[in-house]
Protein backbone atom coordinates (compact mmCIF):
# COMPACT_ATOMS: atom_id res chain seq x y z
CA UNK A 1 0.00 0.00 0.00
CA UNK A 2 1.38 3.57 -0.63
CA UNK A 3 2.23 6.38 1.40
CA UNK A 4 -0.86 8.39 0.09
CA UNK A 5 -3.11 5.22 1.30
CA UNK A 6 -2.39 5.43 4.56
CA UNK A 7 -5.33 4.81 7.38
CA UNK A 8 -6.40 7.18 9.78
CA UNK A 9 -5.38 4.84 11.96
CA UNK A 10 -1.71 4.61 10.95
CA UNK A 11 -1.48 8.50 11.50
CA UNK A 12 -3.07 7.96 15.10
CA UNK A 13 -0.30 5.68 16.08
CA UNK A 14 2.84 8.12 14.89
CA UNK A 15 1.31 11.10 16.54
CA UNK A 16 0.44 8.78 19.99
CA UNK A 17 4.62 7.60 20.00
CA UNK A 18 5.54 11.18 19.37
CA UNK A 19 3.45 12.72 21.98
CA UNK A 20 4.50 9.47 24.65
CA UNK A 21 8.03 9.52 23.49
CA UNK A 22 7.88 5.76 24.61
CA UNK A 23 6.73 2.86 23.11
CA UNK A 24 5.48 1.32 26.27
CA UNK A 25 2.98 4.03 26.91
CA UNK A 26 2.08 4.69 23.76
CA UNK A 27 1.40 1.25 23.20
CA UNK A 28 -1.18 1.45 26.30
CA UNK A 29 -2.34 4.65 25.36
CA UNK A 30 -3.43 2.98 21.78
CA UNK A 31 -4.86 -0.13 23.71
CA UNK A 32 -2.42 -2.52 21.98
CA UNK A 33 0.59 -4.64 22.96
CA UNK A 34 4.26 -3.09 22.31
CA UNK A 35 5.31 -5.30 19.94
CA UNK A 36 2.30 -4.88 17.47
CA UNK A 37 3.14 -1.07 18.32
CA UNK A 38 6.53 -1.38 16.99
CA UNK A 39 5.86 -3.65 13.46
CA UNK A 40 3.12 -1.44 12.68
CA UNK A 41 5.49 1.60 13.41
CA UNK A 42 7.87 -0.43 10.98
CA UNK A 43 5.50 -1.03 7.86
CA UNK A 44 4.22 2.95 8.35
CA UNK A 45 7.77 4.30 7.94
CA UNK A 46 8.54 1.42 4.85
CA UNK A 47 5.36 2.86 3.48
CA UNK A 48 6.70 6.33 4.07
CA UNK A 49 10.42 5.40 3.11
CA UNK A 50 10.93 7.19 5.69
CA UNK A 51 12.40 7.21 9.15
CA UNK A 52 10.03 8.88 11.66
CA UNK A 53 11.96 7.67 15.39
CA UNK A 54 14.79 6.59 16.56
CA UNK A 55 15.37 4.55 19.58
CA UNK A 56 17.39 5.15 22.43
CA UNK A 57 17.71 4.60 26.01
CA UNK A 58 14.22 2.80 26.24
CA UNK A 59 12.29 5.93 24.62
CA UNK A 60 12.38 7.13 21.34
CA UNK A 61 13.44 10.51 19.47
CA UNK A 62 11.57 11.92 16.57
CA UNK A 63 13.57 12.35 13.37
CA UNK A 64 13.11 15.85 11.32
CA UNK A 65 10.68 13.66 9.11
CA UNK A 66 9.04 12.23 11.68
CA UNK A 67 8.39 16.21 13.24
CA UNK A 68 7.19 16.74 9.55
CA UNK A 69 4.94 14.20 9.15
CA UNK A 70 3.84 14.67 12.71
CA UNK A 71 2.53 18.27 12.22
CA UNK A 72 0.53 17.31 8.50
CA UNK A 73 -1.03 13.68 10.60
CA UNK A 74 -2.46 15.78 13.31
CA UNK A 75 -4.12 18.56 10.94
CA UNK A 76 -5.12 15.32 8.67
CA UNK A 77 -6.78 13.50 12.23
CA UNK A 78 -8.64 16.56 13.47
CA UNK A 79 -10.15 17.48 9.86
CA UNK A 80 -11.56 13.60 9.38
CA UNK A 81 -12.83 14.29 12.87
CA UNK A 82 -14.29 17.49 11.60
CA UNK A 83 -15.98 15.82 9.07
CA UNK A 84 -17.26 12.80 10.59
CA UNK A 85 -18.57 14.91 13.46
CA UNK A 86 -19.84 17.62 11.19
CA UNK A 87 -21.86 14.61 8.61
CA UNK A 88 -23.71 12.68 12.17
CA UNK A 89 -25.01 16.63 12.95
CA UNK A 90 -26.20 17.33 9.42
CA UNK A 91 -27.94 13.37 9.40
CA UNK A 92 -29.22 13.27 12.80
CA UNK A 93 -29.23 16.78 14.53
CA UNK A 94 -27.29 15.06 16.81
CA UNK A 95 -26.68 17.33 20.15
CA UNK A 96 -24.05 17.65 22.47
CA UNK A 97 -24.34 18.35 26.08
CA UNK A 98 -22.02 19.71 28.68
CA UNK A 99 -22.95 19.94 32.53
CA UNK A 100 -20.64 22.28 34.04
CA UNK A 101 -20.37 23.20 37.64
CA UNK A 102 -19.02 26.56 38.95
CA UNK A 103 -17.74 27.83 42.43
CA UNK A 104 -20.88 29.96 43.86
CA UNK A 105 -17.88 32.02 45.11
CA UNK A 106 -16.31 32.37 41.59
CA UNK A 107 -16.96 36.30 39.43
CA UNK A 108 -18.79 36.79 36.14
CA UNK A 109 -16.50 36.45 34.09
CA UNK A 110 -15.60 32.96 34.41
CA UNK A 111 -19.21 32.18 33.93
CA UNK A 112 -19.07 33.91 30.21
CA UNK A 113 -15.66 31.98 29.87
CA UNK A 114 -17.38 28.53 30.84
CA UNK A 115 -20.72 29.31 27.95
CA UNK A 116 -18.46 31.42 25.51
CA UNK A 117 -15.93 28.15 24.16
CA UNK A 118 -16.59 26.97 20.74
CA UNK A 119 -16.01 23.55 19.59
CA UNK A 120 -15.47 22.92 16.10
CA UNK A 121 -16.54 19.28 16.29
CA UNK A 122 -19.37 19.71 18.37
CA UNK A 123 -21.22 22.59 16.39
CA UNK A 124 -24.75 21.79 18.22
CA UNK A 125 -23.05 21.91 21.69
CA UNK A 126 -24.84 23.41 24.76
CA UNK A 127 -24.16 23.62 28.03
CA UNK A 128 -25.63 23.30 31.27
CA UNK A 129 -24.68 25.41 34.76
CA UNK A 130 -24.47 24.14 37.72
CA UNK A 131 -23.54 26.10 41.01
CA UNK A 132 -22.53 25.04 44.35
CA UNK A 133 -19.87 25.14 46.73
CA UNK A 134 -16.13 23.61 45.40
CA UNK A 135 -16.42 20.34 47.79
CA UNK A 136 -20.23 19.67 46.34
CA UNK A 137 -18.56 20.00 42.54
CA UNK A 138 -15.75 17.76 43.31
CA UNK A 139 -18.29 15.34 44.54
CA UNK A 140 -20.32 15.69 41.70
CA UNK A 141 -17.77 15.36 39.30
CA UNK A 142 -16.39 12.23 40.82
CA UNK A 143 -19.63 10.99 40.90
CA UNK A 144 -19.88 11.91 36.92
CA UNK A 145 -22.95 14.01 37.95
CA UNK A 146 -21.26 16.88 36.21
CA UNK A 147 -18.88 16.58 33.39
CA UNK A 148 -16.15 19.68 34.41
CA UNK A 149 -16.68 21.73 37.07
CA UNK A 150 -14.63 25.11 37.62
CA UNK A 151 -13.79 25.44 41.44
CA UNK A 152 -11.29 26.82 43.94
CA UNK A 153 -8.29 25.03 45.42
CA UNK A 154 -9.16 21.03 44.79
CA UNK A 155 -7.82 18.79 47.06
CA UNK A 156 -5.66 15.96 45.40
CA UNK A 157 -7.83 13.15 44.81
CA UNK A 158 -6.69 9.92 41.80
CA UNK A 159 -10.37 10.70 40.80
CA UNK A 160 -10.17 13.40 39.01
CA UNK A 161 -7.43 15.42 36.72
CA UNK A 162 -6.99 19.46 37.46
CA UNK A 163 -5.33 22.28 35.57
CA UNK A 164 -5.10 25.88 37.66
CA UNK A 165 -6.20 28.59 35.57
CA UNK A 166 -5.72 30.93 38.04
CA UNK A 167 -4.29 32.06 41.38
CA UNK A 168 -5.11 34.48 43.81
CA UNK A 169 -4.27 35.83 47.46
CA UNK A 170 -7.14 36.23 50.01
CA UNK A 171 -8.44 39.80 50.71
CA UNK A 172 -8.69 41.07 54.36
CA UNK A 173 -11.48 43.55 54.67
CA UNK A 174 -11.36 45.85 57.43
CA UNK A 175 -12.52 49.57 58.35
CA UNK A 176 -9.98 51.91 57.17
CA UNK A 177 -9.58 53.28 61.08
CA UNK A 178 -8.59 49.70 61.83
CA UNK A 179 -4.30 49.47 63.28
CA UNK A 180 -3.76 47.11 59.88
CA UNK A 181 -5.47 49.49 57.40
CA UNK A 182 -2.65 51.01 56.19
CA UNK A 183 -0.18 47.96 55.55
CA UNK A 184 -0.06 47.23 51.74
CA UNK A 185 -0.05 43.24 52.36
CA UNK A 186 -0.55 41.12 55.39
CA UNK A 187 0.32 37.93 57.33
CA UNK A 188 -1.29 35.19 58.64
CA UNK A 189 0.46 36.47 62.38
CA UNK A 190 -1.14 40.06 61.53
CA UNK A 191 -4.75 38.94 61.82
CA UNK A 192 -4.58 36.01 64.23
CA UNK A 193 -4.89 38.54 66.79
CA UNK A 194 -8.06 39.85 65.84
CA UNK A 195 -11.47 39.10 65.90
CA UNK A 196 -12.54 37.38 62.18
CA UNK A 197 -15.40 37.72 59.98
CA UNK A 198 -14.69 33.56 58.45
CA UNK A 199 -16.31 31.86 55.81
CA UNK A 200 -19.29 29.15 56.38
CA UNK A 201 -17.48 25.71 56.86
CA UNK A 202 -18.90 24.28 54.16
CA UNK A 203 -18.17 27.05 51.86
CA UNK A 204 -14.66 25.40 51.61
CA UNK A 205 -14.26 22.61 54.37
CA UNK A 206 -10.36 22.12 53.39
CA UNK A 207 -9.20 25.70 53.07
CA UNK A 208 -11.64 26.64 56.33
CA UNK A 209 -9.82 24.08 58.50
CA UNK A 210 -6.17 24.57 57.16
CA UNK A 211 -6.63 28.92 58.24
CA UNK A 212 -7.55 27.56 61.54
CA UNK A 213 -5.06 25.02 61.69
CA UNK A 214 -2.22 27.04 60.80
CA UNK A 215 -3.50 30.31 63.14
CA UNK A 216 -3.34 27.61 66.21
CA UNK A 217 0.40 26.64 65.09
CA UNK A 218 1.30 30.23 65.44
CA UNK A 219 0.64 30.15 68.80
CA UNK A 220 -2.90 31.97 68.76
CA UNK A 221 -5.93 30.48 68.14
CA UNK A 222 -8.15 32.54 65.70
CA UNK A 223 -11.35 34.39 67.11
CA UNK A 224 -14.39 34.11 64.91
CA UNK A 225 -17.54 36.50 66.02
CA UNK A 226 -19.67 35.70 62.46
CA UNK A 227 -19.64 33.15 59.79
CA UNK A 228 -20.86 34.18 57.05
CA UNK A 229 -21.40 32.66 52.92
CA UNK A 230 -22.55 35.89 50.98
CA UNK A 231 -19.75 38.85 50.96
CA UNK A 232 -22.30 41.37 50.72
CA UNK A 233 -23.20 40.92 54.21
CA UNK A 234 -19.91 41.95 55.50
CA UNK A 235 -20.20 45.64 55.61
CA UNK A 236 -23.07 45.51 58.22
CA UNK A 237 -21.07 43.10 60.09
CA UNK A 238 -17.75 45.36 59.79
CA UNK A 239 -19.62 47.43 62.66
CA UNK A 240 -16.27 48.32 64.55
CA UNK A 241 -12.64 49.42 63.93
CA UNK A 242 -11.34 45.50 65.13
CA UNK A 243 -13.19 43.07 63.26
CA UNK A 244 -11.69 41.99 59.69
CA UNK A 245 -13.01 39.59 57.00
CA UNK A 246 -11.84 37.14 55.15
CA UNK A 247 -12.84 37.31 51.36
CA UNK A 248 -11.84 36.18 48.04
CA UNK A 249 -11.21 39.03 45.67
CA UNK A 250 -14.52 38.78 44.64
CA UNK A 251 -16.05 38.73 47.40
CA UNK A 252 -14.43 42.00 48.79
CA UNK A 253 -14.93 44.06 45.32
CA UNK A 254 -18.61 43.14 46.72
CA UNK A 255 -17.82 44.41 49.93
CA UNK A 256 -15.50 46.84 49.59
CA UNK A 257 -17.18 50.53 49.60
CA UNK A 258 -16.07 54.04 50.98
CA UNK A 259 -14.31 53.69 54.21
CA UNK A 260 -13.50 50.55 53.76
CA UNK A 261 -10.00 48.87 53.12
CA UNK A 262 -9.14 45.41 50.88
CA UNK A 263 -5.60 44.24 51.42
CA UNK A 264 -4.43 40.76 50.43
CA UNK A 265 -3.00 38.08 52.70
CA UNK A 266 0.11 37.04 51.33
CA UNK A 267 0.74 33.50 52.30
CA UNK A 268 2.03 30.58 49.36
CA UNK A 269 0.07 27.81 52.03
CA UNK A 270 -3.29 29.89 51.80
CA UNK A 271 -3.15 31.06 47.58
CA UNK A 272 -6.59 30.84 46.36
CA UNK A 273 -5.82 28.36 43.00
CA UNK A 274 -8.97 28.29 40.81
CA UNK A 275 -8.79 24.34 39.14
CA UNK A 276 -10.51 23.21 35.56
CA UNK A 277 -11.20 19.61 37.41
CA UNK A 278 -12.48 16.61 35.19
CA UNK A 279 -13.45 12.88 35.92
CA UNK A 280 -9.96 11.14 35.76
CA UNK A 281 -11.58 8.32 33.90
CA UNK A 282 -13.78 10.00 31.46
CA UNK A 283 -12.99 9.30 28.22
CA UNK A 284 -15.50 11.16 26.17
CA UNK A 285 -13.98 12.79 23.45
CA UNK A 286 -16.02 15.89 24.17
CA UNK A 287 -15.33 16.63 27.18
CA UNK A 288 -11.34 16.53 26.87
CA UNK A 289 -11.68 18.78 23.90
CA UNK A 290 -14.04 20.96 25.85
CA UNK A 291 -11.09 20.57 28.62
CA UNK A 292 -8.73 21.78 26.31
CA UNK A 293 -9.93 24.75 24.53
CA UNK A 294 -10.50 25.82 28.13
CA UNK A 295 -7.03 25.69 29.03
CA UNK A 296 -5.69 27.35 25.60
CA UNK A 297 -8.50 30.05 26.07
CA UNK A 298 -7.24 31.15 29.27
CA UNK A 299 -3.57 30.62 28.64
CA UNK A 300 -4.17 33.14 25.03
CA UNK A 301 -6.40 35.85 27.12
CA UNK A 302 -4.13 35.64 30.50
CA UNK A 303 -4.69 39.11 31.40
CA UNK A 304 -8.55 39.60 31.22
CA UNK A 305 -8.91 36.00 32.82
CA UNK A 306 -6.77 36.36 35.72
CA UNK A 307 -8.68 37.65 38.71
CA UNK A 308 -7.43 41.45 39.51
CA UNK A 309 -7.25 41.91 43.10
CA UNK A 310 -8.17 45.25 44.67
CA UNK A 311 -4.86 45.97 46.41
CA UNK A 312 -4.40 49.06 48.26
CA UNK A 313 -6.67 50.83 50.96
CA UNK A 314 -9.86 52.78 50.79
CA UNK A 315 -8.19 56.36 51.55
CA UNK A 316 -6.24 55.49 48.51
CA UNK A 317 -8.37 54.78 45.84
CA UNK A 318 -11.01 57.24 46.98
CA UNK A 319 -8.71 60.29 45.13
CA UNK A 320 -9.19 58.07 41.62
CA UNK A 321 -12.91 57.83 42.47
CA UNK A 322 -13.62 60.88 43.33
CA UNK A 323 -11.55 62.06 39.74
CA UNK A 324 -13.30 59.76 38.06
CA UNK A 325 -17.03 61.25 39.27
CA UNK A 326 -15.64 64.44 38.65
CA UNK A 327 -14.75 63.89 35.17
CA UNK A 328 -17.74 61.90 34.33
CA UNK A 329 -20.22 65.31 35.86
CA UNK A 330 -18.35 67.44 33.62
CA UNK A 331 -18.37 65.57 30.47
CA UNK A 332 -22.55 65.21 31.74
CA UNK A 333 -22.37 68.87 32.24
CA UNK A 334 -20.84 69.62 28.88
CA UNK A 335 -23.20 67.33 26.74
CA UNK A 336 -26.54 68.91 28.27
Amino acid sequence: MPADEMRIRDLKFVVALYEAGNMTLAAKRLGISESALSQRLRKIEHRAQKRFFDRENGGVKVTDSGRLFVAHAKDTIHAFQEAVHSAREARHGELHKLRVGVSAFLPDRWLHLVQSIILPLFRNLTIEIVTAYSMELLAMVESHQLDLALMTSPPESALIVTRCVATNSFMIVLRESHPLAARKTLALADVTPHPWIFFYQQVHPPLHDLILELATAGGKEARIVHCVSRADQVPLLLADSVTLAWLTPAGAAIAAREGFACIPLVDSRLRLETHLVASANDKSPLVSEYFRTFVRRVEEDRAPVQLPLPIGTGSERAPARRARASAALEFRQRKG
